[in-house]
């Protein structure tokens, strides 16, 4: 069943419509939050990246990406201008850093993963509900005709049914306390500071500006 499914496309088509719900929820996530995380953590009022750090990472888009970077002041006059430039270096960085292939593409795939996750997670709930009531049934735990329980069968439900119960009510579990809003807000953030601290390995890609030279005829 799981080759015939492999070779329809099934795994695929799952992957494709997790992946789109997952985008989706994030338009939801980003207005809740005010903006991506990349966008707040480069915010001069954002407590996420220290100071120091802060300061660090605005010296170097500007030295490296060739982006000049708001102050606080013009943050605080002008705060969606402000986040439009963070939007745009961060956009730039992300295409000079495809490459790495390391730490930062696998905190980008944690927070893919969490997000489509949890835009799964009603599916992800109710295949989990299944699996226990299937699980009950093999066990002989629960009959539908007539509706009943029969508890003495769950001291020795069988390895199958065993196996079933006990994996579904640990996803069940896993669905319930740890993929919300704020696993995925917290995989963001970092994700950002590994974008961020991919800036001092960059070559500069700043416009140089051409000495003038005087001519003489």
């Amino acid at each position: 069943m799981i080759g015939l499914l492999g070779g329809c496309g099934a795994i695929y088509a799952l992957a494709s419509v997790a992946r789109g719900r997952g985008k989706k929820l994030e338009e939801i996530l980003v207005a809740k939050w005010g903006g991506m995380p990349t966008t707040i953590a480069l915010r001069h009022r954002d407590k996420f990246l220290d100071g120091v750090s802060k300061q660090r990472y605005h010296t170097a888009i500007t030295a490296k990406l060739g982006i000049a970077m708001p102050t606080a002041e013009e943050e605080s006059v002008s705060p969606d201008k402000a986040d439009d430039i963070y939007i745009g270096a961060t956009k730039r960085l992300r295409e000079l850093t495809r490459s790495n292939k390391q730490l930062l593409l696998k905190e980008n795939i944690a927070y893919g993963f969490h997000r489509n996750m949890l835009a799964m997670k009603p599916v992800g709930i109710l295949s989990c509900l299944l699996g226990i009531i299937y699980g009950l049934l093999i066990a002989k735990i629960l009959h539908l005709t007539p509706l009943q329980f029969n508890l003495e069968h769950l001291a020795d439900p069988g390895l199958a049914a065993g196996l079933t119960l006990l994996i579904s009510l640990a996803l069940l579990a896993s669905w319930l306390l740890y993929f919300d809003h704020n696993a995925v807000r917290r995989m963001g953030f970092v994700y950002a500071e590994r974008l961020f601290e991919c800036l001092p390995s960059l070559s500069s890609s700043a416009p140089r500006k051409r000495a003038s030279k005087s001519t003489t005829e």
